[in-house]
């Protein structure tokens, strides 16, 4: 008895090792988010801990960045509302509801949430990617619609 051994064609092995690669690529990047979470988390700071500004400090034009965030890349919105009310899987970011995490919903303590997660929770540390000063802006956004009376 002879076995027939089947090969896929030259093209279907390439289009193989590029998922391959693809797929590798992308734990290679999780990891790496993993650990800059973890390092932050573990009281290193990076430049959205260290380079806070003052709240006076905080323009328009960061609390606009901020807004295109956190209804953008960020994917705020898909827990916590278009208008910053909670849903059932997130507390609403509005100070008439109470803060659950960043404690008071003052601006060093929003920062550090959206650094940090909230182990236990769906919140993780840097959502969807977001870079420390990118932080920064969603958090002057979400402070300006409860300190300054920003619209969401």
């Amino acid at each position: 008895m002879t076995y027939a051994v089947h090969q896929a064609p030259r093209s279907r092995r390439v289009q193989a090792a590029v998922a391959i690669g693809g797929l590798l690529w992308t734990v290679s990047i999780a990891e790496s988010v993993s650990a800059q979470s973890a390092t932050q988390s573990a009281g290193q700071g990076g430049a959205a801990a260290s380079a806070l500004p003052d709240t006076s400090a905080i323009t328009p034009e960061m609390v606009d960045k901020g807004r295109r965030l956190y209804h953008g890349k960020g994917t705020c919105i898909a827990c916590h509302g278009t208008k910053l009310e909670g849903t059932p899987v997130a507390p609403a970011h509005r100070k008439t509801s109470g803060w659950k995490a960043a404690k008071d919903g003052a601006f060093p303590e929003l920062v550090r949430v959206i650094s940090t997660g909230v182990p236990g929770t769906l919140m993780v540390a840097f959502p969807n990617g977001i870079s420390p000063s990118e932080t920064v802006l969603v958090a002057s956004y979400i402070w300006a619609v409860n300190h300054r009376g920003t619209k969401p």
